[in-house]
């Protein structure tokens, strides 16, 4: 094959002979017809360019990819000397190539990194996380030791009225969408119990133009404290409501005066295992194929000194985030406990490849 020149990575990384092969298919696409390396002059010279020269291994593979590629091309007479000039059209073109300067191309030279992580991660990472094997015990293990992360939430559905309050309203204001409030809240309490929310009641009093044509149905909420979607004096004055046809009282905000009817509970329950076991086993080959591909990045960075600019990385996350302290420059031994995360460019290959982070 043509021998590239030591050409200058950003990073200091060198461009070798090793690499020739992809620059190559960098240079002429993803349909080149030369092999990545050659049988040599001992196989046979079926042409030379200059110094370089096409084999009769080089050619045969190259005949026998076009022949599967493009059947009806590659058949009948002629069909050895087309690719013959082929072959020797790409040694021109990438010997002119080089010649020009092609290799130094910042996007050229963006595109052999790439390549290459890509290239080393297929090879030594992804047979790593293809080993990763999860065992039924290892399932039922998970299982049984984290039995309260597969139970369900209790859920509360609940209806609301809502009178607003629009910005600016004044104390009599306020008062009168108070009565109207109170108004509702007392034919609520007539409401039957098979009524769905607040019935009819919702159109005539709620100003909640999603919720009033369906009673003031809102959904489901989870009983617990915290969570968003619902004013928090709302939400805890539903959370506190103990059995289907339970009202509120009339509750004001700044904003409006809510009143409250829990409509049904659904309570915790138990997921069984024979319906979540596939998720138990994703989530248990996941945190394997993570383990085993920070164990990898460790030991790559092993010997490798790494210098973090903390101070200015804290600088370009201030536009977004307020800094959480002024850190300073850290040199850090790789394999330390001070060990850094993986090159972003690398990580974003191993997600591809399916490790999870």
């Amino acid at each position: 094959m043509i021998k590239i020149p030591e050409m200058t990575f950003p990073r200091r990384a060198i461009l070798t002979a090793a690499t020739s092969g992809l620059l190559l298919l960098l240079l002429q696409g993803s349909s080149c017809d030369r092999p990545g390396s050659g049988g040599g002059a001992a196989s046979g010279v079926l042409a030379r360019v200059d110094d370089e020269v096409v084999t009769v291994d080089e050619f045969k593979d190259a005949l026998g990819r076009r022949a599967r590629k493009h059947p009806r091309i590659y058949t009948g007479a002629g069909r050895r000397q087309r690719l013959l000039r082929h072959l020797v059209d790409e040694e021109v073109i990438f010997a002119q190539a080089l010649e020009e300067g092609y290799d130094k191309d910042p996007q050229i030279v963006r595109e052999m990194r790439r390549r290459l992580v890509n290239e080393y991660l297929e090879r030594n990472l992804t047979p790593i996380l293809d080993a990763v094997k999860v065992s039924d015990e290892d399932v039922d293990r998970h299982y049984s030791q984290n039995i309260d992360t597969y139970r369900t939430r209790e859920l509360a559905r609940a209806a609301v009225i809502s009178v607003r309050v629009p910005s600016g309203t004044d104390g009599s204001g306020r008062t009168a969408l108070l009565d109207r409030a109170r108004a509702a809240l007392e034919e609520a309490r007539e409401l039957p119990p098979g009524v769905s929310g607040f019935g009819e009641l919702a159109r005539r009093y709620s100003d909640d133009s999603k919720t009033k044509e369906a009673g003031g149905d809102i959904g489901w909420i989870v009983r617990e404290p915290g969570g968003g979607g619902l004013d928090p004096a709302l939400r805890s004055g539903i959370l506190q409501l103990e059995k289907p046809g339970d009202l509120t009282p009339v509750i004001k905000t700044e904003k409006a005066f809510y009143i409250g009817r829990l409509a049904e509970l659904r309570p915790s329950q138990l997921r069984p295992l024979s319906e979540v076991r596939s998720a138990v086993r994703l989530i248990l080959v996941n945190k394997g194929r993570a383990a085993a591909q920070d164990e990898f990045y460790r030991k790559m960075r092993v010997g490798r000194k790494i210098t973090l600019q903390l101070d200015l990385l804290g600088k370009l996350e201030l536009a977004e985030e307020k800094p959480s302290g002024s850190p300073g420059t850290v040199d850090a031994e790789v394999g330390t406990e001070a060990g850094v995360s993986s090159p972003a460019p690398l990580r974003r290959v191993a997600e591809k490849q399916g490790a999870s982070e």
